[in-house]
């Protein structure tokens, strides 16, 4: 009995038995009502393949799933609580500061009618940064020098 772990072992499974009735994919693709390309696609190990699908071209070969346990001990369960991260204060500790470089047009965004005065001050930070020959003048498109 094969031990099925991965979707590519279903497909093996699936390929070596359809090979086995002597079928080509477009026979088990008829039997099964899918087509030809799925069977393609899952003899390939496609892993997000329609389980109704799957289980339908199983039942044409003829193949039966066993779900027997295993010995597989479960986790040890314990009274102790899981330290799971505060994800809301996570989101805020990452959110932009108001006075960030993002934060003001990150503002306007959500304020769009602040969203030319917040601009306007973005630039004129930025302004402040370069030195005076580099500053955009008064009443041009910011590119610098003229």
């Amino acid at each position: 009995m094969a031990t099925l772990k991965t979707p590519a072992d279903l497909g093996n499974v699936i390929l070596q038995r359809r090979k086995a009735l002597g079928w080509d994919q477009a026979r088990l693709a008829h039997e099964a009502g899918v087509s030809r390309q799925w069977i393609i696609e899952i003899e390939k190990g496609k892993p997000r393949a329609e389980l109704q699908l799957v289980l339908r071209a199983l039942n044409v070969l003829g193949i039966e799933l066993d779900a027997a346990a295993r010995n597989v001990s479960p986790p040890a369960a314990s009274d102790q609580p899981l330290d799971l991260p505060d994800v809301d204060r996570i989101i805020e500790h990452n959110r932009f500061p108001t006075g960030s470089a993002f934060g003001s047009g990150f503002d306007a965004l959500l304020k769009p009618s602040s969203a030319l005065s917040a601009f306007e001050e973005q630039q004129r930070k930025r302004d402040a940064l370069l030195p005076p020959e580099s500053r955009a003048k008064p009443g041009s498109r910011g590119k610098g020098k003229q």
